[in-house]
């Protein structure tokens, strides 16, 4: 009886999450960029800290310093200011999709491949929705959400089924 309890726990929790990413996905980055800033600036701070206790004036120890000290600002950057940051990857992946668009629109065209043209263009009208449109990237975390809550449904509905069939 334990073991059913757990189970529809797990599955309730991983319906939830699915509930949280369909409805919260602007938060879901968020606390995302966070955790990927936090990481940032503790990896660089333990290289300031190594470079503090041996304190090398070496090229390399110097370069490693001042990378590190990169790093940390550019995770704190990205902990002040989380939108900006998403922004940016919104911009920067838009713009990755555009120029790879770009490229497989004129091999198609050298090709005369019609579908390589086709599809390129699709390419280049997605990545200029990634770029302009914030919510665009958001659909794969909606679709994820999604999956969550129909797996979490599904394998209630299975925990259900189970214990009805043991009475």
């Amino acid at each position: 009886m334990k073991k059913a309890k757990t189970g529809m726990l797990a599955w309730i929790i991983l319906g939830v999450l699915g509930i949280f990413l369909i409805f919260g996905h602007s938060l879901v980055q968020d606390i995302i960029c966070k955790i990927i800033a936090v990481a940032l600036m503790a990896t660089a701070a333990s290289g300031i800290y190594s470079w503090w206790k041996v304190k090398s004036k070496s090229p390399e120890a110097l370069a490693s310093l001042l990378s590190s000290v990169i790093f940390f600002l550019i995770g704190l950057w990205i902990l002040l200011n989380t939108k900006a940051f998403i922004d940016l990857i919104n911009i920067v992946l838009g713009a990755v999709m555009i120029l790879g668009g770009l490229f497989s629109l004129i091999r198609g065209w050298k090709q005369r491949d019609t579908l390589g043209m086709v599809l390129a263009c699709v390419g280049i009208v997605l990545g200029i929705i990634i770029a302009c449109y914030n919510a665009a990237t958001s659909l794969p975390v909606i679709y994820e959400g999604l999956g969550l809550l129909y797996t979490a449904v599904i394998g209630l509905l299975g925990e259900w089924r189970k214990g009805k069939a043991a009475k």
